[in-house]
């Protein structure tokens, strides 16, 4: 089950062709927990169950050591930027999707939209805009708009790219940030000096919520729900060769996986620990099915800025290690 992490995040409707989706999608014949019927994968289960138990308990006992929670403290410095890289990583998703003609990943085609003419110049130029961070809260409210029509239209698969969403609704209630053109504006007094400050304290645990409930919902939705896609792209991958397991023992071992970072970051319990496994094997994925980058630029951009900021208000890590000083900013 720990080694299917590499598999944890190369969505299968990246790597699949969309008759071989179609196809998995009608095949109602694979139940995900066939894959504990045999001793012998029931055995590895509880081991590994035990075994990643025992290393989420060493690493809250090693985060309440004076030694973490000074490496903390240097890192909560960087904390200031954080929104930034995730705004900036906002935006070339959005530019992509335009030079691209998809929305969010290539399985979103433009002209499965309403108004694809308007779209793509719309994502491009609100792209742009949230890059330069220009009228930030103006082009964040065109962003929010852009993810619930694409909601209407293609219903609750959106949900997938709940970090869309997320993202949006931080950047709104976010101040002027650190790098931006807004910021420089201000400088120089050229900015009102209220712009509308909506519960700042709010974004990051907005962002940080829909991030994790979009990686439980495709965790869900796809691995556990139809599970076939997912043993489709192990079986096409052999990614036996790697993990001598059982097929859908990887697949098993990959939805339960995602489904606990996921809810680690929802919950904001170890959230820097959760943000490099996270990195390292999204990163692993994406060169190891080769797919495209740009659909993967916010979800990196997440990985980055969580580990970057300080626990925000709403994490358990902001409760169960209260290191910080009243000088540290926590949002």
């Amino acid at each position: 089950m720990f080694l299917s992490l590499s598999k944890l995040f190369a969505h299968e409707v990246y790597v699949l062709t969309p008759d071989a989706i179609d196809a998995d999608k009608h095949s109602g014949n694979v139940h995900l927990l066939d894959a504990l019927s045999s001793s012998h994968n029931l055995r590895i289960f509880i081991i590994a169950s035990l075994l990643i138990g025992g290393l989420l308990g060493l690493a809250l006992l090693l985060k309440s050591r004076t030694p973490f929670q000074k490496a903390g403290k240097f890192i909560d410095r960087a904390g200031m930027v954080a929104p930034d890289i995730i705004r900036i990583a906002f935006g070339a998703s959005l530019i992509s999707s335009a030079m691209h003609s998809s929305l969010f990943g290539p399985e979103l085609p433009l002209s499965s939209l309403p108004a694809e003419a308007i779209l793509r110049p719309l994502l491009f130029i609100t792209g742009v805009m949230l890059i330069a961070g220009l009228a930030t809260k103006l082009f964040a409210f065109l962003a929010l708009g852009i993810w619930f029509i694409a909601f209407a239209s293609q219903g609750w698969y959106i949900l997938t790219y709940a970090n869309y969403l997320g993202e949006a609704i931080a950047t709104i209630l976010l101040p002027v940030q650190l790098i931006s053109l807004d910021n420089l504006l201000k400088k120089f007094k050229l900015l009102p000096k209220k712009l509308g400050n909506y519960h700042p304290e709010m974004a990051m645990p907005v962002a940080r919520i829909l991030f994790g409930f979009s990686l439980l919902y495709t965790a869900v939705s796809i691995k556990i729900l139809q599970p076939v896609l997912t043993l489709d792209t192990v079986n096409k991958f052999d990614l036996t060769r790697v993990f001598p397991f059982d097929p859908l023992f990887v697949v098993l071992g990959a939805a339960l996986s995602e489904i606990l970072i996921a809810t680690l970051y929802m919950l904001g319990l170890l959230q820097r620990v959760t943000s490099v496994i996270f990195l390292v094997f999204m990163i692993v994925s994406v060169m190891f099915f080769k797919e495209s980058v740009w659909p993967h630029y916010l979800l990196i951009a997440f990985g980055i800025g969580i580990f970057l900021h300080p626990p925000d208000k709403l994490a358990l890590d902001h409760y169960l290690f209260p290191y910080r000083t009243k000088k540290t900013p926590v949002k």
